[in-house]
């Protein structure tokens, strides 16, 4: 014996039931997402947040001073950008850095895998190259010319000016800075 067939209002109720389940299971599926992607922002650090925006145009708060430009590169505790006079500024993370980037939502790259390059390794590979640096410090003043020796907490600048080459007479005087104390250095792009 077959059994008899519902009403179709029974039918409509039945399929209305099975519609609110079916959009109450992909309500609870959407919140676990945001759920999940929440707790994966909060683990995140400020420089992988930054190396997932790189080719963004940013405007860097440094202490005092801004710069605008495009964001290059960012490490576990600096970050590059070039500004459209080719300049890049190496700017270290720190408490008086702020980023600012353009309302638009651009999506976000996956984080590459990027090795623990570090502000110290950027400085000597610099004193290496013997370019000329213009070194933003904390206190708001600046001191320019080249690095010499980048020692474990401190760099040994030889200053002169740097439209002139790094020569013994051109040098004004041999400064020593503590890593903390710099918070910006630029480089020039004639000096690349």
């Amino acid at each position: 014996m077959s059994e008899p067939e519902p009403s179709p209002a029974i039918r409509r109720l039945f399929e209305e039931l099975e519609a609110e389940f079916e959009a109450g299971l992909r309500r609870e599926m959407e919140q676990q997402t945001v759920a999940a992607l929440r707790a994966q922002a909060a683990e995140t650090l400020l420089w992988e947040a930054l190396a997932r925006r790189v080719g963004s145009e940013v405007a860097v708060q440094a202490g005092r001073r801004w710069f605008r430009g495009t964001l290059v590169a960012s490490y576990p505790d600096f970050f590059v950008i070039r500004d459209g006079g080719r300049n890049q500024y190496l700017v270290r993370l720190g408490p008086a850095v702020s980023v600012t980037l353009r309302p638009e939502r651009q999506p976000l790259r996956l984080l590459p895998s990027t090795p623990r390059y570090r502000f110290a390794l950027a400085l000597r590979e610099l004193a290496r190259r013997r370019e000329p640096v213009r070194l933003g410090l904390a206190d708001g003043n600046e001191a320019q010319g080249t690095i010499e020796v980048v020692g474990n907490d401190h760099v040994e600048l030889a200053e002169h000016d740097l439209g002139e080459a790094r020569r013994e007479t051109a040098l004004t005087g041999r400064r020593f800075l503590a890593l903390a104390a710099i918070v910006v250095v630029t480089l020039l792009p004639d000096s690349r």
